[in-house]
């Protein structure tokens, strides 16, 4: 039989019996909680040709006085409009130059340690020592907030908005 959508018009705990795994003890009785408003999709059971209740996820018993079925319709709209240009709106994007200016220095920091660990492993740097990871990691920062001072060309960021109904 087909399932159909129904919804709780009350809160419900429906009893379920599940395995345990432990030999002496195999199987557990143990509630599902149904809020009310919930959907559920579920199979309805008939008793004596009359509808006797609702199964759902096929092990939880619901009596049909908690649920009610969903009857949903398609929405048919024969309204006819004319075409209207789309609105475009410019809004200014607020930036921040710190965060972009501390990003850009972590992420310079990063490469200039690597950097030197690997031309220590390579034997370019013939005596590893830690000074020269930080100076590399000091570098390496100073060179990215070099790299975002140059390429911030102190302007706003404009972003379009298009089909905007206020102005």
């Amino acid at each position: 039989m087909a399932q159909k959508s129904y919804i709780f018009t009350r809160d419900y705990k429906s009893p379920m019996v599940v395995a345990t795994g432990l030999a002496h003890n195999p199987q557990a009785i143990k509630f599902k909680k149904f809020q009310k408003g919930e959907i559920v999709r579920g199979e309805l059971k008939h008793a004596n040709n009359k509808p006797a209740f609702l199964l759902v996820n096929g092990v939880c018993v619901v009596p049909l006085d908690i649920v009610k079925e969903l009857v949903t319709k398609e929405v048919v709209s024969n309204a006819t409009g004319g075409t209207s240009e789309p609105k475009v709106k410019k809004v200014k994007v607020p930036t921040n130059p710190k965060v972009r200016y501390g990003d850009a220095m972590i992420l310079g920091a990063i490469v200039g340690f690597v950097g030197v660990y690997i031309a220590e492993k390579q034997g370019w740097i013939t005596e590893p020592d830690n000074k020269y990871k930080l100076y590399g990691a000091l570098a390496g920062a100073a060179l990215a907030a070099y790299v975002v001072y140059r390429t911030n060309n102190g302007k706003p960021k404009v972003q379009i908005i298009r089909n905007s109904d206020e102005e």
